[in-house]
Formats: structure tokens, sequence, C-alpha cells
């Protein structure tokens, strides 16, 4: 049996792919083969890589903010930091399998683009989500919503996660649940649609990669990501 072939958006600088080395492991781990794309070509670049039929799954990763102007605002905090290339690419890449059956996974800007790109908003600025220690800790309790994808991955109505963000989802997006909420300041920190359906569609405000060999509950989102691209793939 091939292995899916999982499209992980990624940072650059300099021209040069740089992301973390989780994203890669975790979705190995979980019996990916991760690729990254770099958003070099913006929505030109974007159209062909959606429209090849190459990929299993979508990962669209961590980075920097999207472009209030994306949602309808302009840039109201010092510290809010864009690339309209890659916003470009991601967006459009975005728009582009709103209507198919592939598996989607954001994670940090991740989800914050994806609440985008399906008509929400984000906050662009708030305090305390950026937390010191590494990331295999726990900082931040969350409520899981019962009767989501999230909740019955992890198997409860709380968990702990990392932190090391910013800006979070504001309003929902049409057609999307909070899946998850802080417990300590009741930022939204992870999204799904509201109704359920075979297709694997789900945003962390976290980031797993950064924990999935320490804790069982962020490995079960990237096995049940790549399970979905795999069903994908043998259709």
């Amino acid at each position: 049996m091939g292995k899916p072939i999982i499209g992980i958006t990624s940072s650059m600088s300099d021209g040069k792919i740089k992301m973390s080395r989780g994203y890669f492991n975790a979705i190995y781990a979980a019996g990916g083969i991760p690729v990254f794309l770099p958003f070099s070509g913006g929505a030109n670049a974007a159209r062909k890589f959606a429209e090849s039929g190459d990929f299993d799954g979508i990962l669209f990763a961590g980075g920097v903010d999207v472009d209030p102007a994306r949602y309808g605002e302009q840039i109201t905090a010092d510290n809010v930091e864009t690339i309209p290339e890659r916003d470009d690419f991601e967006l459009t890449v975005a728009e582009f399998i709103k209507n198919t059956d592939l598996p989607v996974l954001g994670i940090c800007r991740g989800v914050q683009l994806m609440n985008v790109a399906f008509g929400g908003t984000l906050h662009q600025d708030i305090p305390d989500h950026r937390q010191e220690e590494p990331g295999k800790e726990h900082e931040r309790p969350v409520r899981v919503t019962e009767g989501t994808l999230l909740h019955d991955l992890v198997g409860s109505d709380h968990m702990g996660v990392n932190s090391f963000h910013h800006q979070a989802v504001k309003d929902v997006a049409p057609g999307f649940v909070a899946a998850a909420i802080s417990e300590t300041d009741g930022i939204v920190e992870a999204i799904e649609p509201d109704l359920r359906s075979e297709r694997f569609i789900l945003g962390v405000q976290w980031h797993p990669e950064l924990y999935h060999e320490y804790h069982r509950t962020s490995a079960v989102i990237f096995e049940a990501f790549v399970n979905a691209a795999r069903d994908h793939m043998n259709k």
C-alpha cells in the first residue's frame, strides 16, 4: 500500500524554505510523505499545485500573520507581520479545495488562514499566548467541544496544549464551530465544520507537531489526518 502525499505550506526567507522539522517528522511518523510547498509565484503557482491532483492532503502550517485586509480590516497592531505573496498562495489553494473532499489540517497560522478563507475574522493581537517553555510542554488548558471530530480524537472534554501565537480566531467562519476553547480567556483554539462528514477538516491553534512524540493527544491528530489522506488516495 502506498503512502499518501501531504502538501505542507511553508515559510520562506531569502528564497529558501525554512520550516520546523516537526511538520515533516509528524507526518512521516503517521505514515505520510510530507512535501513542502513554496509560496513563490503566489496565486498562479497555487493554482498549478491545486489543480495537479498530486496531493492527498493539505496541511496549512504556521508562519507570519494573515493580512487583516483579507478579512476586511486595517492593521491595528504594531506587531502584525504579513507576506502578501504567501496569503495569495494559500488563500488560492484554500479556495480551490473548498468544494473537494481533500483532507485539510491547519496549525497555528494555518487555522487562522482556514478561518479567513471560509469567511471568518481574527484577533490581530492577544496577550499572554506565547509561552516561554519548550514546545513539548503543555501550558494552556482548553475545553474540547463534545460531539466534534477533535473530541472523538482526544477522547476527553479537556486537554492541555502549547501556545506560541499572538493572533487567533475571532469570529468563527460560517459553517464552522469552535472545537476547542481556552479555559483561561475564552479564545478559540480549534475549528472544524459544524456538520460532521467523512471529510477530515480540522484547524488547531497550538503546535501538535512539536510534541507528537510525547503526547498521544497530538499523535492522534496526525494519524487521523494521514489516514483520511490515505483513504482519499485509494478512491
